[in-house]
């Protein structure tokens, strides 16, 4: 069981190009998805500490050959399971021929993991996704749902993903509101917004996301999962705004459509963050403006 002083890892596995570098880069480094089509296989496995707001944590990118991943759940499974928060087992889906070797690795891992770390959240991914023909996405992972279930009564989490698309950053997102629950510091911010958004319920919702990488920290309110591909879309163009981050303390910008109005605010915290919020158009621009920097001062008080 971890201590206080340890840090907690999420741990990527699963077997090799299975895609856990590429997302491990794309995700948490800012890497494009085209830049990391040439990785070489893992070596053994790779280790760095991410932070985000009061908390810490290690990711661990093993490696998926067999002479590695047979001794992380053979030789060395008590150092690699232990103290472990979040599991993220990888499956190349565009792959069938290595679907039961996948498996097979998977259940020795649940094995160690319930050895070293049961309390640990599982995640699978159904990576590449992509690359199956688009009317038979929805069978194959309904098929690889009822396969990679667990022989020791886990729960898990199931998403298909690709590096191409939101899918990774959906996923990913969801990991770490999963770790914030466990954050002092996170449950404050999370009820402030709450009781925001109901004293002010035009806002139909509020996300805030990691300006590194885009990944969405809080999610409250019934409209805030449609915030990611236009906050995606503003944190994309931070080098062309960066002399407006340089010169001013917030940075505030707006997006509208048929339907909705975005307003995103650039919060200088401990760590640099970006907040944003959704209306629908039946609520005025400046109204919906003057909400969200009400709103930006509470959060900034907090953090």
């Amino acid at each position: 069981m971890a201590t206080l002083q340890t840090i907690q890892k999420v741990v990527f596995l699963g077997l090799g190009h299975s895609g856990k570098s590429s997302i491990k880069s794309v995700v948490f480094e800012g890497k494009s998805p085209e830049e990391v089509m040439d990785y070489a296989a893992t070596i053994n496995y790779t280790r760095s500490t991410k932070g985000v707001l009061d908390s810490a944590f290690q990711i661990f990118d093993c490696g998926g050959q067999e002479n590695f991943i047979s001794v992380f759940v053979g030789d060395q499974a008590e150092f690699i399971f232990s103290d472990v928060i979040v599991l993220i087992w990888v499956v190349d889906v565009s792959n069938m021929d290595q679907i039961s070797t996948s498996k097979f690795y998977f259940d020795h891992a649940l094995k160690r993991l319930n050895q070293y770390s049961p309390e640990a959240e599982i995640y699978v991914f159904f990576h590449k996704n992509d690359l199956i023909i688009q009317n038979l996405q929805k069978q194959v992972i309904e098929t690889m749902e009822q396969y990679f279930v667990s022989p020791y009564d886990n729960k898990i989490t199931y998403r298909a993903t690709s590096i191409f698309n939101q899918s990774i950053y959906l996923a990913i997102g969801e990991i770490i509101r999963t770790l914030m629950i466990k954050s002092t510091k996170a449950q404050t911010v999370s009820e402030a917004i709450r009781e925001f958004l109901k004293q002010n319920k035009e806002l139909g919702g509020v996300s805030i996301y990691t300006a590194e990488e885009g990944l969405p920290v809080f999610e409250e309110g019934e409209l805030a999962e449609q915030i990611i591909i236009p906050a995606n879309l503003c944190l994309t163009t931070n080098e062309r705004i960066g002399s407006e981050f340089s010169v001013t303390d917030v940075f505030k910008t707006t997006i509208e459509t048929n339907d909705y109005i975005f307003v995103f605010q650039h919060l200088k915290t401990t760590q640099e963050l970006l907040l944003s919020g959704i209306a629908r158009k039946i609520a005025p621009l400046q109204y919906v403006m003057v909400k969200m920097e009400q709103l930006a001062t509470i959060v900034k008080e907090l953090l």
